[in-house]
């Protein structure tokens, strides 16, 4: 979503000249899976398929997409109409793979630590084989541990969790700790039998706290949501593009979180909105603390202490990492302290970069500067422990 910024020059200046991102991504080199997946699965992977000039992951046999990170900052100089879908490997931006490039090309633009999630592998929360679904989140989870190695002080990566079976899902959730990874992201939509108001996932409730890793839901991992259908073109509907994919899963998923009473039984557990921005949120809270104050309670609906609202739970359990959303920010007294993290989605064609300053100065322009340094860093340090001290450019802190 452009800003003005985005499209063109601003005057303003953020107070705060360095961020970290909450959103990051990496994209994934063509033989993650072949190497690393259980050998049992070995020809059912995601794989990269030529066709023609461009390069196409297939996951079990079923077209998924193309690379991404091939035109990293091209929307502030191109019309929307000479964006691509579509790219071969040799296309993609050596530093989306290579941890040193990354680091260095994001300091560039400001950025000196990123929370990092992974771009195919979004996709692998579609895969309908639950056994499948799990060994490709394994074997990405192990690369990217790798990668994040590399600098564990500025790069945090989030593990992949298959929640279908809650006992694999918190094994492989001490696992992903135990290597290095510092948050889980599960699915934004389980299947419709498997809600998140089901106490089968009291397990992964209770193991994020005991491990202290954060959960997040991010764009575009439904369990039941594909990218392409086999057989079909690499297209989507705008209207599900701008509106039914961007928020209103998260808000299915949270609201059956809160209103099942898992964060009054889990006061410690911290659960995020990931790339779905944060304008729709006030009036969410709005219909949740009306919902449960002015209508009649039926069948066996959750009540919570006397006084306490569902909004509540929403401002100290959750958080919401964002990336361009002025709007939001004008609300985010409604959201809550505390709640706000920016993300660069760097290196995705929609990312920030290389403006993300410049971004990040128009959205929070008139923002006193805590609160821009708590959006822009602080919220996301406190969360997934970044040192703000060892990762500050020389002379800052």
């Amino acid at each position: 979503m452009a800003s003005r910024a985005a499209k063109g020059s601003s005057d303003s200046e953020t107070v705060v000249d360095w961020m970290i991102s909450s959103d990051s991504h990496i994209i994934e080199p063509p033989d993650l899976w072949t190497e690393r997946i259980d050998s049992r699965f070995r020809g059912r992977e995601p794989r990269v398929v030529r066709d023609g000039d461009h390069d196409w992951w297939t996951i079990d046999g079923q077209r998924s997409m193309s690379f991404l990170g091939v035109q990293t900052g091209d929307r502030f100089d191109k019309d929307a109409t000479e964006l691509i879908t579509a790219a071969s490997f040799e296309e993609v931006r050596p530093a989306a793979y290579d941890p040193s490039l990354y680091l260095a090309e994001n300091a560039d633009d400001g950025v000196m630590g990123s929370v990092i999630y992974p771009s195919e592998a979004l996709l692998a929360y579609s895969i309908p084989d639950s056994e499948l679904c799990s060994a490709t989140m394994r074997a990405y989870n192990d690369f990217i541990a790798e990668f994040c190695a590399y600098d564990p002080g500025r790069l945090k990566g989030i593990a992949l969790v298959n929640v279908d079976d809650p006992a694999e899902a918190v094994g492989e959730m001490k696992r992903a700790r135990e290597i290095g990874l510092c948050g889980a992201m599960i699915t934004v939509l389980p299947p419709e039998d498997r809600p998140y108001d089901d106490p089968m996932y009291e397990p992964v409730w209770s193991a994020s706290v005991d491990l202290d890793m954060p959960l997040s839901m991010h764009v575009a991992t439904g369990r039941r949501l594909l990218s392409v259908e086999a057989g079909q073109s690499s297209t989507q509907r705008v209207s599900e593009a701008a509106f039914y994919l961007q928020d209103h899963f998260v808000r299915k998923s949270l609201g059956e979180m809160i209103f099942s009473g898992v964060f009054e039984r889990h006061p410690e557990l911290r659960v995020g909105s990931v790339e779905h921005e944060v304008c729709w949120v006030p009036f969410f809270l709005f219909q949740a603390d009306y919902c449960y104050t002015d209508r009649p309670p039926r069948g066996d609906w959750h009540r919570f202490e006397p006084g306490v609202l569902p909004s509540d739970f929403f401002k100290r359990n959750c958080f919401l990492s964002f990336q361009e959303d002025a709007v939001g920010i004008r609300v985010r007294d409604v959201c809550g302290e505390g709640t706000l993290m920016w993300g660069s989605d760097y290196p995705h064609t929609e990312s920030t970069f290389p403006r993300s300053r410049e971004i990040a100065a128009e959205i929070l322009a008139g923002v006193p500067v805590e609160e821009q340094q708590a959006i822009l860093r602080d919220n996301v340090a406190r969360l997934y422990g970044f040192d703000l001290e060892s990762i500050a450019p020389s002379g800052d802190g």
